[in-house]
């Protein structure tokens, strides 16, 4: 139990469903809110029907027998039926038996709650002028699928049409205009309209308890309408998915998804507040989301199969809320930067913070932090050799500071406009050398601290890059390895004598990865090598830069991740590792640079960074959702597992209730009902620094053994035997 150090509003999880193999793309609610379907569509197909307050699947899992991707859905009035809404048509199911009742073609469908009909949007033909000349809608009777009236509307260039949940209105966004058009399938006469600021929108949706009515356009513009006084709130904002709505008297709350997160913002004409975010209890990604209509229960469909149930408190937020971020858990949490050269230093920023602070990495504690005023500033970083100086960066706009005399500063303007400051790094701890590129231009300049004027530029060069996407920069500043879509790479290299960069042939070097999509190669904290993963023939290639020769290449499956280390202290001369990092296996690898030889692996889930630290002592690993983790691989051995503490080789996940072990071996299962309190050891807790509110713990009633067959509970252990021997007498 967390007692201190948690968020203001912490989410109870009512239940944990695993009824699904693959992720959850879909859940709905029933009418009553006493069920909830889950689908996922992709692989598997399946559909269950759950209790809203247990998670118990009630009936199902079903096995659907369509190929195509289920849209959305929706239960019939009486909670009997259940539509399936495919890209053409939909299909009702008994959710008794699964068994297929009818399917109707068309663009969008509902059950209308006062009558039980099912309607559904048809577009008709188009006009001479190529645009749609009107919809039809059909209305069928939910009991046989058969079909009672049609009702045309005059919508001459309709773009999307959207149904609201009770089946009173349709919602039409019109092409030529910017406006909805809201239109009452009673009567079908005399709509409202609602308009909105030119821009292509996105299928609009009503809220649950069709009051509200949202849409979002192509530049992330969210706007929300109240149907009782038709007035318009609106706000940007970057999102992954269309936001659930909530209609309350006086506001409007709505719930957007993200891929590890849930926000609640309180929208209003006067304006918008996010008054609640957090993350899930589960590392696994966030895949759908549902809200019931008063907003209190949160339905949460995962990545891995699960579907969660959390209780939220709108009341509570409301009055607990503030309009300042920086009370927020997650804003306040600090995000790596980056390390130093030796790894004896991290730099950390928290995401609305003007500081940036610096800790030491054997005691991880908060050494010396800098402060800076310029909104503009990006998270990138430079040490310097000595690691006694930073340099940060923005547009145009180039700051250089002592660490641990944080006003001991000087900025600069960089003097070219119409280029894109794209890596700056210390050559020397008086020389940076900046990369900015334009077009096809790349720039590499040289520019010399002249204390206490600042600095002024001693080198610059163009050169001509077709197609260039990016551009690598080693630490020391020595060589630049421009990342160019065309066939050729061309690496340059610094002189020292002619005081100059000079191109320089690699071995091998069409093998340097040129797109994006590609994981990207790295240099080693020295400078001195660097190394990469190629697509063409899946091997790993690392170069000594100074003269371009190959010193190592050995295959692997797919990486997503490199990171090389220094100069090992702990082993013989001039010996180095590279982790590598396998997103789909949720490993990382460690190998010999020049042997290839497989020393170690690593179970780490989740988007990850990496860097070899205090010497090559230990591997550090960040992600954004987990943290920062370090392991201490001192004493390699062949193919060994690590872990940060002795549970993570035993308990690498559950499946199914199942414990699995690092062999993906069935360890042994865990029932749902004892599931709840129970600790997995990835994601770890965090505890807060000496400068932040510490997390605390109490595990009063909690057992802490080595083993698992030490947490058995002896009572509960001997009431199962009991009720053994009780069946076995019963069955004698």
């Amino acid at each position: 139990m967390v007692t201190e150090g948690k968020p203001n509003q912490w989410p109870m999880v009512v239940f944990t469903a695993e009824h699904h193999k693959i992720f959850v793309h879909l859940v709905v609610f029933s009418s009553n809110e006493g069920t909830f379907a889950s689908i996922s569509t992709l692989v598997d197909r399946i559909l269950c029907i759950c209790d809203s307050e247990t998670g118990h699947c009630i009936s199902g899992p079903f096995k659907l027998p369509y190929d195509e991707f289920v849209y959305d859905a929706c239960f019939s009035p009486d909670g009997t039926h259940i539509l399936l809404k495919f890209c053409s048509y939909a299909v009702v199911l008994d959710i008794g038996t699964s068994e297929e009742q009818f399917r109707i073609k068309g663009e969008d469908f509902v059950f209308i709650h006062h009558d039980g009909r099912i309607a559904s949007t048809h577009w008709i033909d188009k006009d001479e002028g190529g645009r749609q000349a009107g919809i039809l809608v059909k209305l069928w009777d939910a009991s046989n699928g058969t079909l009672i009236c049609n009702r045309s509307f005059e919508v001459n260039d309709v773009a999307h049409t959207r149904f609201s949940p009770d089946g009173h209105f349709l919602a039409a966004t019109r092409e030529s205009e910017s406006v909805i058009e809201l239109w009452n399938l009673e009567d079908g006469k005399d709509p409202r309209r609602f308009s909105y600021p030119p821009g292509n929108l996105t299928l609009p949706r009503f809220s649950s308890t069709s009051d509200s009515l949202i849409t979002v356009s192509w530049g992330d513009d969210i706007y929300l309408w109240r149907l009782d006084t038709q007035e318009m709130a609106s706000f940007s904002h970057d999102f992954d998915d269309m936001p659930h709505v909530i209609h309350s008297p006086v506001t409007n709350y709505l719930f957007i998804k993200r891929p590890y997160i849930v926000e609640i913002w309180d929208v209003s004409v006067t304006g918008s507040t996010l008054i609640w975010k957090t993350n899930p209890p589960t590392i696994s990604e966030i895949r759908s989301i549902c809200s019931s209509r008063d907003g209190h229960r949160l339905l949460v469909g995962c990545d891995d199969g699960s579907v969660r149930m959390w209780d939220v408190d709108l009341e509570n937020l409301m009055i607990n809320r503030t309009d300042s971020m920086d009370t927020h858990a997650d804003t306040n949490m600090a995000q790596f930067i980056a390390f130093s050269h030796s790894g004896k230093m991290v730099a950390t920023k928290s995401e609305r913070s003007h500081s940036v602070e610096f800790l030491d990495t054997t005691t991880w504690e908060v050494v010396a932090h800098t402060d800076f005023d310029d909104d503009n500033h990006s998270r990138d970083i430079a040490f310097s050799p000595d690691e006694d100086q930073v340099a940060f960066w923005s547009k145009s706009l180039i700051t250089v500071c002592d660490i641990m005399h944080s006003d001991n500063r000087v900025s600069f303007n960089w003097p070219r406009k119409d280029t894109w400051i794209r890596k700056v790094a210390f050559q020397t701890c008086n020389d940076l050398v900046i990369c900015a590129s334009h077009g096809y231009l790349l720039l590499l300049q040289v520019w010399h601290r002249q204390d206490p004027a600042g600095f002024k530029c001693a080198y610059s060069s163009d050169f001509q890059t077709r197609f260039l996407s990016n551009v690598l920069l080693a630490p020391d500043g020595s060589t630049v390895v421009p990342m160019s879509l065309s066939h050729s790479v061309t690496c340059y290299s610094w002189n020292h004598d002619t005081a100059q960069f000079n191109p320089i042939r690699f071995d091998d070097q069409m093998h340097i990865s040129r797109f994006d999509k590609d994981p990207l190669p790295e240099y080693s904290p020295d400078g001195k090598l660097f190394a990469c993963w190629s697509v063409k023939d899946f091997h790993v290639r690392v170069w000594d830069v100074r003269t371009g020769h190959l010193l190592g290449k050995f295959p692997t499956s797919r990486m997503d991740r490199i990171a090389l280390s220094p100069v090992l202290i702990e082993h013989p001369p001039n010996d180095r590792l590279i982790a590598l990092w396998c997103q789909s296996a949720d490993r990382i690898c460690l190998f010999d640079v020049y042997t290839g030889h497989l020393h170690a692996q690593i179970l780490s889930q989740g988007d990850t960074n990496m860097a070899f630290i205090q010497d090559g002592t230990e591997l550090a690993c960040y992600s954004p959702h987990l943290g920062l983790r370090t392991w201490d691989i001192t004493d390699l051995t062949d193919e060994q597992w690590y872990s940060t503490h002795g549970y993570e080789l035993i308990l690498q996940g559950m499946a199914d209730g199942w414990v699995i072990g690092r062999d993906n071996e069935l360890l042994f299962w865990i029932p749902v009902e004892h599931r709840k309190n129970l600790c997995m050891p990835s994601p770890r807790i965090v505890l807060g620094g000496p400068r932040r509110k510490a997390t605390r713990m109490d595990f009063s009633v909690s057992r802490l053994c080595r083993k698992w067959t030490e947490c058995i509970d002896k009572k509960w252990l001997r009431e199962l035997r009991q009720k053994e021997k009780e069946v076995e007498n019963l069955l004698e």
